[in-house]
């Protein structure tokens, strides 16, 4: 089959590989879609803390089951299509034995540690499939994985209806998340977009922008808040992003970083100690916030217009042109590959 493989750090290439072969309690899945993630950059950069090469790349996988183990009678039947949890858990960590399999001391993830979905096929265990609706489109569906990201954040967040909300990048993860706060019933809602087509589109979207080369960050949070902003969300991994974060945050407030690199950043931690802000990590999500993201995804897409996140669509053998789209911010939302096209 066909599979785009980094096989180190910068070096991707589409090549011949054999069709995975699943083990016991796993599903071989035709892949009909799968998403372009800034993670998938990082790790192509080699800034991942923990990513391993070669892997076929690809976390967000949507798919046809082709393939049940022997004597399998769950829910599940061949051909039916599916996204699946790209989480792998040990199950007996001290993290999985408190609940938290997906901050797993030994976690692997397709497309991170193991192969994933920028190929013809992948696979994975029959536990981390979930069932879409017939009528939801695979171009929507193949957000489901980001929307589960997001489902987790909110989580963490905990957002009181009133909160007042500021979002740094405006890429897929800052829109899903703002997408979340609103229903949430936040109150304001803002994202800081330096791209100004990016910030465009986000603003078509519904959300409220600013871009931080015209608008101050800073006077904003004045002019809009008491002493600052209730949430404040770090998705970019801007340095002069980071470091802003604790200066945007009111008193006993939230600052919520979703960064993935191992690259040092500045950042004055007395600032969040004088002010008592809580710091919370973001990395995954429990099958459940998976299947709750999935959810929300089928519920409001068309009411919220989700559908238009995809602004572009390339075949397998494009792959490399994705990633330069990555690298150089020339997507305007979400890239997804179709390794049929």
């Amino acid at each position: 089959m066909k599979a785009a493989v980094l096989e180190n750090w910068f070096d991707l290439q589409l090549k011949d590989i054999p069709i995975p072969v699943p083990g016991k309690d796993e599903a071989l899945i035709k892949v009909i879609r799968a998403g372009v993630c800034g993670s998938d950059i990082t790790v192509y950069k080699g800034k991942h803390m923990t990513a391993t090469v070669p892997t076929v790349l690809s976390h967000e996988i949507l798919g046809r089951i082709e393939s049940l183990p022997e004597g399998y009678d769950g829910p599940f039947t061949v051909g039916q299509r599916v996204l699946m949890n790209p989480i792998i858990s040990c199950g007996k960590c001290a993290a999985c034995r408190r609940g938290l399999p997906h901050v797993c001391e030994n976690l692997k993830l397709l497309g991170i540690h193991v192969d994933g979905g920028f190929a013809e096929y992948t696979k994975v265990g029959v536990d981390k499939l979930v069932a879409i609706d017939d009528d939801f489109p695979d171009e929507v569906a193949i957000l489901g994985e980001p929307f589960a990201v997001g489902a987790h954040v909110m989580v963490n967040s905990d957002i009181q209806p009133g909160d007042k909300i500021f979002i740094s990048g405006g890429a897929t993860v800052g829109l899903y998340i703002a997408i979340f706060a609103k229903a949430a019933g936040a109150e304001r809602v803002i994202i800081s977009e330096i791209n100004e087509p990016r910030r465009q589109f986000v603003e078509s979207m519904g959300i409220e922008t600013i871009n931080p080369e015209n608008t101050d960050a800073m006077d904003l949070m004045r002019e809009v808040t008491d002493g600052g902003f209730d949430i404040v969300y770090d998705t970019s991994g801007a340095p002069s992003c980071i470091l802003q974060m604790p200066d945007l945050c009111r008193c006993g407030g939230k600052l919520l970083s979703l960064g993935l690199s191992g690259d040092a950043y500045p950042f004055i931690i007395g600032k969040v100690s004088f002010k008592e802000i809580r710091l919370i990590g973001n990395r995954l999500y429990s099958q459940q916030d998976f299947e709750a993201g999935v959810r929300f995804l089928e519920d409001n897409w068309k009411a919220l217009h989700l559908d238009r996140m995809v602004t572009d669509r390339l075949g397998l053998t494009e792959i490399n042109r994705a990633i330069e789209m990555m690298l150089h911010g020339e997507n305007i939302c979400k890239i997804i590959i179709d390794p049929e096209k």
